[in-house]
């Protein structure tokens, strides 16, 4: 198949997904824009004499451990969290991080065995540790448009949660 035929078949399968009124479609297709768009800015602008594979993006202010910073972890499966998310750094590697994605905790939430309420310096809200979705990305997802939070809860509580829950 050439792109001009893949483009035709997905959009095809777009409108058929969007009839079902079960999924945001646009939110979807928004997210593949960016997604080509991050692809295109590294392909086109960042790598020289086609070596990717020792081109690496350099952000200007990285988060520190334990901070909460903004990341577009992707799209993946129903039920995964995706798109733009806050993320707990469990460990800088350089180019890459490891993270933990969260959402908000909403008053009355039901803990599930996978999630770890976090007290974050950030409007008093507490967030809540996604430990399933525990992830290594590349540290070109981060969203520098947005400011790192300072989190509260002790390091060695959310480390000793990890290593009960995860390991």
């Amino acid at each position: 198949m050439c792109i001009k035929e893949n483009l035709i078949l997905m959009n095809e399968s777009l409108i058929e997904l969007e009839k079902t009124g079960k999924y945001d479609v646009l939110r979807y297709t928004d997210s593949l824009l960016y997604q080509t768009n991050q692809l295109e800015y590294f392909y086109c602008h960042l790598v020289k004499n086609g070596d990717y594979d020792h081109t690496y993006y350099h952000v200007s202010h990285r988060p520190h451990v334990h901070e909460l910073a903004y990341f577009n972890i992707g799209r993946g499966y129903p039920k995964e969290l995706m798109d733009g998310h806050w993320c707990y750094v469990v460990k800088d590697m350089k180019y890459k991080v490891l993270i933990i994605p969260c959402t908000i905790f909403k008053n009355h939430q039901y803990i599930h065995h996978y999630e770890m309420p976090i007290k974050v310096n950030h409007m008093n809200c507490l967030y809540c540790l996604q430990l399933s979705d525990i992830k290594c990305i590349d540290i070109q997802r981060i969203d520098l448009r947005k400011p790192f939070y300072q989190v509260l809860t002790p390091r060695h509580e959310i480390m000793s949660c990890i290593k009960d829950k995860l390991l």
